[in-house]
């Protein structure tokens, strides 16, 4: 019974990442924050292994409106428009969350993340703007997560 559900697991994750898509907004408690934090994916490589994440706040941190370049980076997306926000928060484009889809799924299992949603199109386009014409990434990460074909 072990090689079936070792093969039932690998089959789990297998789906988990040819379903996973840019925009899939999770929420997770992750070991170094003391509360569960919303991430959006906005990258993802071709083959599915690798995201391009960005945790999403409540607020923006009163440090960074002396840093416009940071500020620029604060993507507000409308609480109204998701049922999974209580009020307008914002992508925290200045920090990237490297993650692989394998850890997300592992998140999942362990009862740690869950899926909240989807970004739609016209916040996943800003979110993706600003990350891709912020400087962060290079060349090569921009075409690993953001390759369209």
């Amino acid at each position: 019974m072990k090689i079936k559900n070792d093969l039932d697991k690998k089959v789990r994750e297998e789906l988990f990442r040819l379903t996973l898509s840019r925009g899939a907004v999770f929420l997770n408690k992750f070991a170094e924050i003391d509360h569960p934090k919303f991430f959006v994916v906005a990258g993802l490589s071709q083959d599915k292994i690798y995201t391009c994440s960005f945790y999403i706040n409540s607020n923006i941190h009163p440090a960074l409106t002396k840093k416009q370049e940071l500020l620029n980076l604060q993507v507000p997306i409308k609480g109204d428009k998701y049922s999974f926000l209580t009020h307008t928060s914002f992508v925290c484009c200045s920090t990237v969350l490297p993650v692989k889809t394998t850890n997300i799924h592992s998140w999942i299992i362990n009862n740690t993340c869950s899926y909240k949603g989807q970004l739609d199109k016209d916040d996943l386009a800003n979110v993706t703007s600003a990350i891709i014409n912020s400087g962060l990434l290079t060349d090569e990460e921009i075409e690993l997560y953001f390759n369209e074909e």
